[in-house]
């Protein structure tokens, strides 16, 4: 009994003496928070076409046919085929344009392409061919960075690099010694978008992230002229933020 008596005081002895080390650590808060922008290089846009037939099958293989004629003139600009894909589909009886006397518009058939344009000179023409075939409708334009990843990565290391900048300046300002990281924290980036948030241009997009890494914000924000004729090149905008707590020695 005294033996368990003794084992109990030892690790509340312990549990004190860790919180009192704790209570002595001496630290310093601050927070990162750097904006990078770059001009986008990419877009990607839709656009779908209707057929129609007797059958839903003749109706499928119409709008089949005419998509393919679409997409092999934008093929011969410069696209290449990775970047063409189906977005979406839809079949079924036509209510919409059926002729009364005949069964040739009975069915339709929609099919909707996406368009990746890696090559922004090319954006101008790709939009002329889809708007001079026959098509129902084409989409707006969707700009975007080729190495998203890598941007946001950029941002998120600046982040943590002005937040120990931040620290530096306060503990040599101080006479105090900076030390080791206690902890890092994301941050949600603060918004303010002035642009309708309906178009490409306002559209905004959280990227969330580890706990040992910012979060960052994605953002469209200004046209660029100087790519492009026409059809102006947007900049990316990412915020990254982070806090940080640093030991004082």
């Amino acid at each position: 009994m005294k033996r368990i008596i003794v084992m109990a005081l030892i690790l509340v002895y312990g549990t004190l003496f860790a919180q009192e080390k704790e209570q002595k650590t001496n630290y310093i808060s601050v927070q990162g928070s750097v904006e990078l922008k770059e001009i986008a290089n990419q877009a990607t846009l839709n656009f779908s076409v209707k057929g129609v037939g007797a059958s839903l099958r003749q109706a499928v293989e119409n709008a089949d046919k005419n998509t393919k004629i679409v997409t092999n003139k934008l093929i011969a600009l410069g696209i290449k085929e990775k970047n063409i894909a189906t977005s979406s589909f839809f079949s079924g009886e036509n209510y919409g344009d059926k002729q009364f006397l005949s069964s040739n518009r009975d069915y339709q058939a929609s099919i909707t392409t996406i368009i990746k344009v890696d090559s922004l000179k090319l954006l101008q023409p790709v939009i002329f061919a889809i708007s001079e075939s026959d098509v129902q409708n084409m989409s707006q334009i969707t700009f975007s960075l080729k190495d998203e990843v890598g941007f946001k990565r950029k941002a998120r290391i600046e982040a943590v690099l002005k937040a120990r900048e931040k620290a530096e300046d306060m503990t040599k300002a101080l006479d105090v010694t900076l030390g080791k990281v206690i902890s890092i924290d994301e941050i949600q980036p603060s918004q303010n978008i002035s642009m309708n948030a309906s178009s490409p241009a306002g559209r905004t997009k959280i990227y969330g992230v580890s706990p040992f890494n910012a979060v960052v914000g994605y953002q469209v924000g200004a046209v660029d002229e100087s790519i492009g004729t026409g059809f102006f090149a947007q900049t990316i905008s990412i915020t990254s933020q982070v806090f940080v707590v640093f030991e004082i020695k």
